[in-house]
């Protein structure tokens, strides 16, 4: 789904609802009459048979999560499945969902957002220790940088104050900023300086909470399961300022 700058409300809300965003797209019930609700919501269904009899004639990456001991935590299921349901997870990181994520996964991640919602990113920048193209497109548009040398460290363990900062990044990148905070953990002096801003927008924004006893954990490990709730996070953040603007 692409989002233009200045499409009619009611033209977003049919993109959401074909993009099988129920839950954003049933927000705008409020806003319209019950006829036009009936008609919006018809369409979608119809819709989504055509989806399902597309997918059943071309094929599709699969949409449900299997019952295996790669299943989520509880906790993280629904927002996984319905980020796997947009096509916002890359097939790679849809398995062991409690294992760290590197840095270049939370980049495709990252990159899938935003080329889910502006379409693909052409530009890049390189770096010499990878060649990754989704890291090329995550650096080229402002959301990653390097460790230093023109280092990426790819497979590098991505570590929660790194997350903050990129999901800060990546609302700025797809033009929708979130607000200066400052955060309240009682760990701030760990967080590095570089990240001390973005930690505190995340956290005001109910992207990214602490991991307990008001702790940030700023280096620690963030998991798939997170990195790809957190996402879910952004996505709803962004429609319900869609939707606000449309009123």
């Amino acid at each position: 789904m692409k989002i233009e700058k200045g499409e009619a409300g009611t033209r977003v809300f049919v993109k959401c609802m074909k993009t099988n965003n129920v839950r954003k797209g049933l927000i705008l019930m409020k806003k319209f009459n019950k006829f036009l609700c009936f008609l919006l919501v018809t369409m979608f269904f119809m819709g989504f048979a055509l989806n399902v009899q597309q997918s059943n004639i071309y094929g599709s990456a699969t949409t449900s999560i299997e019952m295996s001991v790669n299943q989520p935590s509880p906790w993280a299921v629904e927002d996984i499945e319905w980020a796997i349901m947009l096509g916002l997870v890359p097939q790679i990181l849809q398995s062991n969902y409690t294992q760290p994520t590197t840095r270049s996964e939370f980049a495709a991640l990252t990159v899938t957002f935003y080329e889910f919602m502006y379409g693909e990113i052409t530009g890049r920048s390189t770096f010499s220790d990878t060649n990754d193209i989704n890291v090329q497109k995550a650096a080229y548009i402002g959301v990653v940088t390097g460790v230093g040398n023109n280092m990426f460290s790819p497979n590098g363990q991505l570590t929660r104050e790194q997350a903050a900062v990129m999901l800060s990044r990546l609302a700025d990148a797809i033009g929708f900023p979130l607000s200066a905070q400052s955060a309240t953990f009682s760990d701030n002096t760990a967080i590095s300086s570089w990240a001390i801003d973005g930690v505190g927008e995340v956290q005001a924004a109910g992207i990214m909470g602490g991991v307990g006893n008001n702790m940030f954990a700023p280096q620690g490990s963030y998991t798939r399961e997170q990195s790809i709730v957190t996402i879910v996070r952004l996505l709803d953040i962004v429609f319900e300022h869609i939707f606000i603007d449309y009123e």
